[in-house]
């Protein structure tokens, strides 16, 4: 295990004193991994935090059915960047995939029941460590929304005479409020059908916040539907209703 000088590197651990560090190293024990192997995938209990120490980590977004591909990277980690967030933020289950993407990577993994003791005992290191993760989820999250603002989603074929246009509303508050959920959930059903008439697209923030996650579903030449609070679930009805049947599902509709 490396000392307390790498942990100082660590975004996460910024602002911690070298006992706190030290208390830290307890909870902490390395891994290596070679390219492509995952680390691991999404919907997993999550029993870590990890700390990037050597080579390169990227995050993913797994679509259901299809090989990963760097296309659907959320974000490419290195050295002192944290990830696997969700084993300190309930439900405990990670939220995406990771995989080394360098020839090796060496990681360093925090166990989250270890840490979470350090927490009760110490409120000072618990508060630094989650006021960290704090500034780094904000970070992540706005860079995802970056991403997906600035392009296709990977795989799904965008054509200007799609006769269907499914706009999911994916900005930092949308994603928060499960519209990457949303967004797998409406890639699911495309893929079982043999359409190629539906555009998919992300979009901005509707000032809505408090309705997240928001769908906005135009079918021909009929004026677009915002649906609110969408869920999976909700998501595969409106796509089996709505767009397969042309039956708007009127109790999802965001009032006018």
């Amino acid at each position: 295990m490396k000392n307390t000088d790498f942990l100082k590197k660590v975004e996460v651990l910024k602002g911690l004193d070298d006992e706190r560090l030290a208390a830290v190293q307890t909870c902490c024990h390395e891994a290596a991994y070679y390219r492509n192997d995952k680390l691991f995938v999404e919907g997993e209990e999550a029993t870590h935090l990890w700390i990037v120490m050597e080579g390169q980590i990227d995050v993913r977004f797994d679509l259901p059915g299809r090989p990963s591909t760097a296309e659907n990277n959320v974000s490419s980690l290195s050295e002192g960047m944290t990830f696997g967030w969700s084993g300190l933020v309930p439900p405990h289950k990670y939220k995406l995939s990771a995989y080394c993407t360098s020839k090796t990577c060496k990681v360093m993994k925090i166990e989250k029941g270890c840490l979470t003791k350090l927490f009760d005992g110490d409120a000072t290191l618990g508060y630094y460590v989650m006021k960290n993760m704090a500034g780094i989820i904000g970070n992540r999250l706005n860079r995802m929304q970056e991403t997906f603002m600035a392009a296709p989603i990977a795989g799904m074929k965008v054509s200007p005479l799609s006769k269907v246009k499914v706009t999911v509303h994916m900005s930092t508050c949308g994603i928060a409020a499960g519209a990457r959920e949303v967004m797998t959930a409406l890639m699911e059903e495309i893929a079982q059908t043999d359409r190629k008439d539906i555009q998919v697209e992300t979009g901005k923030c509707l000032g809505k916040c408090t309705c997240e996650p928001n769908v906005t579903i135009a079918v021909g030449g009929q004026d677009p539907v915002v649906y609110q609070y969408m869920t999976s679930d909700k998501m595969r009805q409106a796509f089996r209703k709505h767009i397969l049947r042309g039956e708007v599902q009127k109790e999802f509709v965001m009032p006018g």
